[in-house]
């Protein structure tokens, strides 16, 4: 194991700098052309985020905030990296100290991989079909898309900084940037500003709060409040793309109604071919009946069901549903 003290630095090597410069430059270029072609279909606010207070008016598209993981404002923060194996791989991975993460990083120090069954499986699909990329939304520490970078491209978005740069710092060390976009924003159906909140010990749980200081989690948990953060629309990823065939993972404590609307994400999943998205499902039947309804009319109406991890087919009432559950355009897709 080894302990990582960091504070801001560019990167010592300099044609390293130049070329991921030259990257995320040609990247920009893209960004700028499309969200020109885009501006005139900005997403109305007050209608699509009621109740949430915007803290800076709608003046410009932003770009997604795209990390240079060598080169990544690490803000002082220490933490641990250790590696770690999964399906007959060895990567390193960035966690939190148990007392401030007794989740995913407890079970990691104890040699568990979170979730490392539904993980395999997305190794799996992407063994069997290279031509797939991975979009993680909600990434967290890298838990899904750090096996995946070692298989296919990969896209993660994560909106907690304390995150971010641990799975920036993991990205650098296991020597995969040439495969993976990070996207330091979160996913919601307006472009603004939004402060967060965070549960004290579970730093996955985190979330969009339309307050200054949070004042509980979505399950009514003590929370701490982090950093103000962006918001971009699942349309305004397009751009990174590398594939038109990809794979989802959603887990974004119960906003998911908000990253799947027509206006917001429509347009991502007109030019992807979206086969699969894994989504965690305990917080989306929590909200009104007409909201669940609006998200699942979202993927209903471009042709997908609903499955268990299992690949069995739900057709009971969305609040019988279970932990996580998969959108599937057919059931030919195995998970």
């Amino acid at each position: 194991m080894y302990v990582y003290v960091f504070v801001p630095q560019m990167m010592s090597m300099a044609q390293k700098k130049i070329n991921i410069t030259a990257l995320v430059f040609s990247s920009t270029i893209l960004l700028l052309v499309y969200y020109n072609a885009i501006l005139t279909d900005l997403p109305n606010a007050k209608q699509l985020h009621a109740g949430f207070h915007i803290t800076e008016k709608l003046v410009t598209i932003p770009l997604p905030n795209v990390i240079l993981p060598a080169s990544f404002d690490y803000r002082k923060e220490t933490f641990h990296c250790r590696k770690t194996s999964l399906m007959n791989m060895t990567f390193p991975i960035c966690h939190y100290a148990v007392e401030t993460d007794d989740t995913i990083s407890r079970l990691l120090l104890r040699g568990k991989y979170y979730e490392g069954e539904e993980v395999s499986r997305f190794l799996q699909m992407f063994r069997l079909n290279r031509r797939l990329q991975l979009v993680d939304i909600g990434a967290n520490i890298g838990v899904y898309s750090l096996p995946a970078a070692r298989m296919t491209n990969v896209l993660a978005v994560e909106p907690n900084w304390r995150s971010m740069i641990r799975l920036a710092k993991a990205v650098d060390l296991g020597a995969v940037i040439s495969n993976i976009t990070l996207v330091h924003n979160a996913i919601s159906s307006v472009r603004a500003t939004f402060n967060m909140g965070v549960h004290p010990t579970n730093q996955g749980n985190a979330f969009l709060i339309n307050m200054t200081k949070c004042k509980d989690t979505p399950t009514k948990k003590l929370c701490k409040t982090l950093s103000p953060t962006r918001t971009i629309l699942l349309n305004d990823l397009l751009p990174l793309m590398r594939s038109k065939e990809a794979l989802m993972k959603v887990d974004v404590e119960g906003h998911e109604i908000n990253v799947f609307t027509d206006l917001s994400a429509g347009h991502f999943f007109d030019q992807i071919d979206v086969r699969l998205i894994f989504m965690e499902w305990v917080l989306c039947k929590r909200h009104s009946a007409d909201v669940v309804q609006r998200l699942l009319n979202f993927f209903y109406s471009r042709n997908y069901s609903v499955f268990n991890t299992d690949n069995f087919r739900l057709d009971k009432h969305y609040l019988s549903w279970p932990y996580n559950v998969l959108f599937k355009k057919t059931s030919d897709i195995r998970f």
